[in-house]
């Protein structure tokens, strides 16, 4: 008895090793050995989920942990990593309830709190989630994650203020999470502060050079600014991370058309909707830069690819118009310019009202008509 014990505590330990350097399909075989050896061996069905969870064999992991809760039905650590792995096979509602079940056990347990805030998140129960957050944040304030998490929450409900005080408050704990610093960039980027944006990505790609994100998105503060090469330059850096990154190259092509680099903002476009096909604004933008070409055929088909994609997509819609009208075509040009207006008047009608390539507009009264110069 004592020598098969003995070897499946052995046969754990490597198992653990394995699982620790990240090789969890070795780790898996050491595993189900001790299991073999000790069917009831509860911290072997619960490390034997953790390596299934990796693996991303989600049902077999949930399996695994209501083994290892049969041996040992009040282990939270089991209870905690359980929910997670519903998290991420995207089980949220399964997830929550295994929390509130940890929870009758520990109700003081902040990772479970937080970690319900999560799920519910990912339902978008944000005020829910929220609440969780407090929670967490109550029996520890120094955790971290869930003042960002909070803040994530914030933004998804449109508070982006308070949600700038939590990030903050995330990163007075722990100011070396590029993550959260690149999250507070958004939320100033959304709410105007354009240098206070800027120096969270700064402080974002400091930590993680490597950032896509945040250099492209301090490119496009960057060209708000009227800094156009150094836009250029924050693009080129994340397109040399990834080559694929379809956002970055149509943004890149705003740039080089704001700068009258016609053909090369078209090179870019066409670099964006070779990385991603669905992507209806570089559609969008590549048939506006071919309008100012004068290649209308070629405008037209690019601005219908975008609306395939999205027939609801105003600016190709607008686009669409100011194609026509630059060609004469009158009627058509006003009916996509009111559709344009009705689906967002703030942007569209003050467009339509000074834009001089709409001149030849003008005179017609049902152009008039729709950007009130004369009364219906």
């Amino acid at each position: 008895m004592t020598n098969y014990i003995e070897e499946a505590k052995n046969l754990f330990s490597q198992g653990l090793a394995y699982l620790e350097a990240k090789n969890f399909e070795v780790a898996l075989t050491y595993f189900n050995q001790v299991i073999q050896l000790v069917s009831y061996h509860a911290d072997a069905w619960a490390c034997r989920a953790l390596a299934l969870g990796h693996l991303k064999r989600y049902q077999e992991s949930i399996d695994s942990f209501d083994r290892a809760l049969e041996f040992n039905p009040n282990d939270i650590r089991i209870w905690l990593n359980r929910g997670i792995a519903l998290d991420e096979w995207g089980q949220h509602e399964k997830a929550i309830a295994n929390y509130d079940r940890l929870l009758e056990i520990q109700p003081d347990n902040y990772e479970a709190w937080a970690n319900k805030g999560n799920a519910l998140a990912m339902l978008g129960r944000n005020p829910e989630a929220i609440a969780c957050y407090d929670r967490a944040t109550k029996i520890n304030p120094n955790y971290y994650k869930a003042h960002s998490n909070r803040g994530n929450a914030l933004v998804n409900l449109g508070k982006h203020q308070r949600a700038i005080s939590s990030y903050k408050r995330a990163l007075k704990i722990n100011p070396d999470d590029p993550e959260v610093w690149y999250n507070l960039g958004c939320c100033f980027m959304v709410s105007g502060g354009d240098e206070d944006a800027i120096a969270a990505y700064d402080k974002a790609i400091e930590i993680k050079p490597n950032h896509t994100s945040a250099w492209t998105n301090k490119g496009t503060v960057v060209s708000k600014l009227g800094r156009q090469q150094e836009a250029i330059a924050c693009y080129d850096k994340a397109l040399q991370i990834d080559p694929n990154e379809t956002h970055t190259w149509n943004n890149r092509g705003l740039v080089l058309r704001r700068l009258g680099r016609i053909k090369e903002a078209i090179a870019c476009y066409d670099k964006s909707v070779q990385c991603d096909p669905n992507n209806y604004e570089a559609w969008d933008n590549r048939g506006y830069a071919l309008t100012k070409l004068g290649k209308y055929k070629d405008a037209m088909t690019s601005i219908d690819k975008s609306l395939e994609v999205n027939p609801n997509h105003a600016n190709g819609i607008y686009n669409k118009g100011y194609c026509y009208a630059l060609q004469g075509k009158v009627t058509l040009a006003v009916d996509y310019l009111q559709q344009a207006i009705q689906l967002n008047r703030a942007k569209y009608l003050p467009a339509a009202k000074t834009d001089p390539d709409l001149d030849c507009l003008r005179k017609n009264k049902r152009f008039q008509l729709l950007i009130g110069d004369i009364k219906g």
